[in-house]
């Protein structure tokens, strides 16, 4: 009996008197800091009045008080000729109607448009796409590249500076 209390007695004390590191105190300076809303392996449909708008993938999802971060996200739009229009990244950051992509962000127009770069940005209020940094553009057959993008999801103008052409004459 005696040597149980005295056993019972020595781990007490080891547990007590150990420095516990597992265990780290955060200080947050505002409350905006930490997600209100946590997600793994989400998938969001947003509705409008007569069939799904858009779809948001993405591998962990975490919404703020004013924003949210994606990692590995995939924006689906509806284009204006009810083509699908995708633009996927590594990490995807939306703040109000802007979606921010960064980091091997692909966007993808109908079935025969590709667009490639590091960064890109979509207003979805104006159904603009943009960027400042250099791209790569493939449509069909053809190549376009240079930088500081602009593209209307609804329609084929495509602008840029720096712009370089690779034509295949059956593309026209």
């Amino acid at each position: 009996m005696g040597l149980n209390f005295l056993f019972i007695c020595i781990i007490c004390a080891s547990f007590f008197l150990t420095k516990n590191d597992a265990v780290k105190e955060i200080q947050v300076e505002n409350n905006e800091d930490l997600p209100k809303i946590f997600f793994l392996n989400s998938t969001l449909y947003e509705l409008n009045q007569y069939e799904v708008d858009k779809i948001v993938k993405a591998k962990e999802t975490l919404i703020y008080e004013k924003k949210e971060e994606l990692n590995s996200a995939i924006l689906v739009l509806r284009g204006s000729d009810s083509k699908t229009n995708t633009i996927s990244g590594k990490h995807m950051k939306k703040d109000g109607e802007i979606f921010s992509f960064k980091g091997g962000v692909i966007f993808q127009k109908g079935d025969d448009m590709e667009l490639k770069t590091q960064s890109l940005t979509y207003n979805d209020t104006t159904g603009i796409v943009s960027n400042n940094v250099d791209f790569m553009f493939n449509y069909k057959k053809s190549l376009f590249s240079g930088n500081t993008l602009y593209i209307n999801k609804n329609d084929y103008a495509i602008s840029g500076q720096k712009a370089h052409f690779v034509l295949n004459e059956k593309d026209l």
